[in-house]
C-alpha cells in the first residue's frame, strides 16, 4: 500500500544508530556499579567481631539477663549493643557492653540489663571492634 505524496507529511529517514555512544554509556554504568559495590563492601563489609545470642532470663522483675557469645581478634576489645523489648515491640532497655581487650578470641558474656516494663525479649543487636 502506498500513501499519496504529501498527504501525511514527509516520511522521516531511519535514525542513524550510534553503537559507540551506547557502548560507552553501558561501560560507564557498569564501572559506576562496580565502584559502588566495592565502596559499600569497604564500609559495611565483613566485620572481624561477631556475636551469637545464647539466651535471656527475665525471671527477675525490672531486669533481663542477656547471655551471649562474642568472637573477636585476640588482643582486641569490642562493644556490644544489647536491648530488651516488651510484648508490643517497644524498646524498654538498652546498653552498650564493653568486652575487654585480652588474648581470648571467644568470650561468653552474661549481662544484667535494667528494663522499664515487662520484658518479652533480650537481644544482642550487634558488636563492633573498639580501638
Amino acid at each position: 500500500m502506498t500513501f499519496p505524496e504529501g498527504r501525511y507529511g514527509r516520511r522521516r529517514e531511519p535514525r542513524r544508530r550510534r553503537p559507540a555512544v551506547t557502548a560507552a554509556l553501558t561501560v560507564g554504568v557498569v564501572l559506576a556499579g562496580l565502584f559502588a559495590a566495592w565502596r559499600l563492601s569497604e564500609v559495611y563489609g565483613q566485620n572481624e567481631v561477631s556475636e551469637r545470642l545464647r539466651g535471656f532470663d527475665d525471671s527477675v522483675p525490672g531486669q533481663v539477663t542477656v547471655e551471649f557469645e562474642v568472637y573477636k581478634p585476640a588482643g582486641e576489645g569490642a562493644t556490644c549493643a544489647v536491648r530488651s523489648r516488651d510484648l508490643a515491640g517497644a524498646e524498654i532497655g538498652y546498653a552498650e557492653v564493653e568486652i575487654p581487650a585480652d588474648d581470648a578470641t571467644h568470650v561468653v558474656m552474661s549481662y544484667p540489663l535494667a528494663v522499664e516494663g515487662v520484658p518479652n525479649t533480650g537481644e544482642v543487636l550487634r558488636c563492633w571492634q573498639t580501638d
